[in-house]
């Protein structure tokens, strides 16, 4: 008798031809000849999955690619993996778990599902700040309040906004520059 080669089972004695070997189904593999159950077959891991029937080795399983994870075992599908949400990225292929997906820090965020690099998360403009990790809009930067101004990019709290100098003013929100205050007026002081 020949064994069904691995990637491949047969539950019923008294079988005659290879073709009656089964393929074990995408998702799964087996990596011994011989096998005689369904159960037999092991489930890709998470963050894994393999597209394609009769898988005999566990490197047939593919990593999902950086920026998304798949927490489930025996994925049978690429479009089984999951992007991270916005204002999170995974540098890494092969994540199992939505845990995996790191907030952009404060004072960046990311407005795309699956980013894939920490770079994907941009810089709140200068003028403004964000205070909070995971942000997904850039309208989550906060405007500095008006007589104050913030020259650089990615700052992560209202004290990076910096007070006008004694004389001089900003009525306006998010400025970004020291020229932005300006003198008072003849017969006035700040």
């Amino acid at each position: 008798c020949i064994e069904c080669v691995a990637g491949k089972y047969i539950d019923v004695p008294g079988s005659d031809n290879a073709t009656d070997c089964i393929d074990c189904v995408a998702g799964k593999y087996v990596e011994v000849p011989g096998s005689d159950n369904a159960t037999d077959c092991i489930d890709c891991l998470a963050g894994k999955y393999v597209e394609v029937t009769g898988s005999d080795n566990v490197t047939d399983c593919i990593d999902c690619i950086a920026g998304k994870y798949v927490e489930v075992t025996g994925s049978n599908e690429e479009a089984d993996c999951i992007e991270c949400d916005a204002g999170k990225y995974i540098d890494v292929p092969g994540s199992d778990n939505a845990t995996d997906c790191i907030d952009c820090v404060a004072g960046k965020y990311a407005e795309g599902n699956g980013s894939s690099v920490e770079s994907h998360c941009l810089q709140c403009a200068p003028g403004l700040y964000s205070n909070v990790v995971g942000s997904n809009t850039s309208t989550d930067c906060i405007e500095c309040v008006p007589g104050r101004y913030v020259v650089q990019t990615g700052s992560d709290e209202a004290s990076d906004c910096i007070e006008c100098v004694v004389g001089r003013y900003v009525d306006v929100p998010g400025s970004n520059s020291s020229s932005d205050c300006i003198g008072c007026a003849a017969g006035q002081y700040s």
